[in-house]
């Protein structure tokens, strides 16, 4: 300690005894030189939403708990246009009903978190949970295991996008408390890691839909946007009597929130995204010009 004393105070005498300050400045800028995909990120999510689309992974952003590293490029593409073309457009279409003077964008810039912080594996807690997505603060969504993406399986991102979105718009206006009161002796917080397949029977869509209310929600509304009616009655069918009369109140509790608190039209939503998931296998995955 004393030695780093003397070695600052030797630095600010050899300082004062110069009669022009150094044009030199002490402190540095890590400036990084834009890459053709950050010029398409700034066309897409930045100026027309303010949206930071983050895959170098800056320490500062990361959970120090984990191991974690940065995607591979050409995977954060690859989830950059998933989620522009599959989550985002579907949002702005179906916000949009043809009325002049609307503006179909805004539940986007409105409700849409500013940040998409992407992880190349995933963080996998001490008792082997893995962590495939977060919400934070409604500002931020985690997306872990990018370097698994599979661009034939886009549902991997966009439907984890949409359990996460559903966790923000909770937080801003919450499911209706009844919601609670369908299952309320059925959440076993992390147990729901070792239980058994009769999660549909409960009148659940997982098991992690067990662990609280609020996963439940997510799980819930993340379906609700994206799975047509017959992939709920197959779901319904397969729950039983009991389990699927409280999956339809689930699902109805939350298709009226939507609608009431947000201006949401969950059927439009489905079809709209269902028609753009079948689109997204045919756009050019290497075109960063458009």
């Amino acid at each position: 300690m004393k030695y780093a004393l003397l070695a600052v105070a030797a630095v600010g005498f050899v300082a004062c005894e110069d009669d022009e300050p150094s044009s030199v400045s002490i402190f540095t800028e890590d400036t990084a030189v834009m890459s053709e995909f950050d010029a398409w990120l700034m066309r897409h999510y930045v100026e027309p939403f303010n949206i930071r689309f983050e895959y170098r992974m800056p320490d500062r952003e990361t959970n120090f708990g984990y191991w974690v590293s940065p995607p591979p490029v050409h995977k954060a593409i690859e989830i950059a246009k998933s989620i522009k073309f599959g989550t985002i457009d579907t949002m702005i279409e179906m916000m949009s009903n043809g009325v002049e003077g609307e503006d179909p964008t805004l539940f986007v810039k409105t409700y849409f978190p500013k940040q998409l912080f992407i992880v190349g594996n995933h963080e996998v807690s001490n008792t082997g949970t893995v962590v495939l997505g977060s919400a934070e603060n409604g500002l931020k969504i985690n997306i872990f295991g990018a370097k698994y993406f599979d661009r034939e399986n886009p549902e991997s991102v966009t439907g984890l996008l949409l359990h996460e979105f559903t966790h923000i718009l909770d937080g801003t206006y919450p499911v209706p408390a009844e919601f609670r009161q369908i299952t309320p002796n059925d959440y076993v917080g992390s147990r729901y890691t070792s239980l058994g397949g009769d999660f549909l029977e409960k009148g659940f869509i997982s098991n992690y839909g067990r662990s609280s209310v609020a996963e439940d929600i997510a799980e819930i509304g993340g379906r609700a946007v994206s799975a047509t009616d017959e992939e709920w009655e197959e779901l319904f069918r397969q729950a039983g009597e009991e389990g699927a009369a409280k999956l339809r109140q689930k699902r109805q509790i939350v298709r009226d929130w939507l609608m009431n608190s947000f201006g949401v039209d969950a059927d439009k939503w489905v079809r709209i995204y269902k028609r753009r998931m079948n689109e997204l296998k045919t756009i050019d995955w290497d075109n960063l010009e458009d």
